[in-house]
């Protein structure tokens, strides 16, 4: 009788457990699913600044190969500041249940083993194109240093307004030398953030409808 109650015991409790996981694995797919909605919207605004950047770069491509110190060149200041801003371009997934699952103990707490896969694959995607997205804020460290010598500091200033915002002046502005040599620098590295943004927009874009289908997979899966 004593072992029958022992092992009705150990049965009721692990019993218990496996409920208690089962609950903390919805859970955490849950916080997963809602990750990767937020990373939709995110990842979105990633392509349409890459978008924008690639169209002012061969605009400014054009612009820059006859430029004469006598022209106006409020579009040249504008997209030289344009497309060496940083900060939209910086693709972050919302990781907060990844980190979770760490903290919790790894990925044992997911039984469903595609759906693991799908989450380290997804985030390993992610750790490529944020590489990737390293390189191109080099690139654009490296234009504003080329730059600098062509463009006067007070009409730089002009095309930012008070809200951050880039605006073309009324007046004409112009730059500072045209330097055959500095401009032709300038145009390279512009070409170089042009191709890696197309690549970058890409597979941004890949990973957007990979968590698509994850989210799919997901609401099948666990009934979301």
């Amino acid at each position: 009788m004593l072992f029958l109650a022992v092992t009705l015991g150990f049965f009721v409790e692990n019993q218990r457990e496996h409920y208690v996981e089962s609950k903390r694995e919805k859970q955490y797919i849950k916080s997963f699913y809602e990750d990767l909605t937020a990373d939709e919207h995110d990842l979105q605004s990633n392509i349409n600044f890459l978008r924008e950047q690639m169209l002012q770069a061969d605009t400014l491509q054009k612009l820059m190969l006859d430029i004469k110190i006598t022209q106006p060149a409020n579009r040249i200041y504008m997209y030289l500041r344009g497309i060496t801003r940083s900060s939209a371009s910086r693709v972050y997934p919302n990781d907060r249940t990844i980190v979770q699952l760490r903290n919790a103990g790894g990925m044992r707490l997911i039984k469903n083993k595609n759906v693991s896969d799908s989450m380290v694959d997804y985030y390993r995607t992610a750790e490529i194109i944020q590489f990737l997205t390293e390189e191109g804020l080099q690139n654009r460290r490296m234009l504003r240093e080329m730059y600098m010598p062509l463009l006067n500091a007070k009409d730089f200033i002009k095309v930012l307004d008070t809200t951050n915002v880039i605006v073309n002046v009324p007046e004409n502005l112009f730059l500072r030398k045209t330097d055959p040599d500095i401009i032709n620098a300038c145009l390279i590295e512009v070409d170089r953030i042009k191709t890696l943004n197309l690549a970058l927009a890409r597979r941004i874009q890949g990973l957007k409808e990979k968590a698509a289908r994850i989210k799919e997979f997901l609401k099948k899966e666990y009934r979301l």
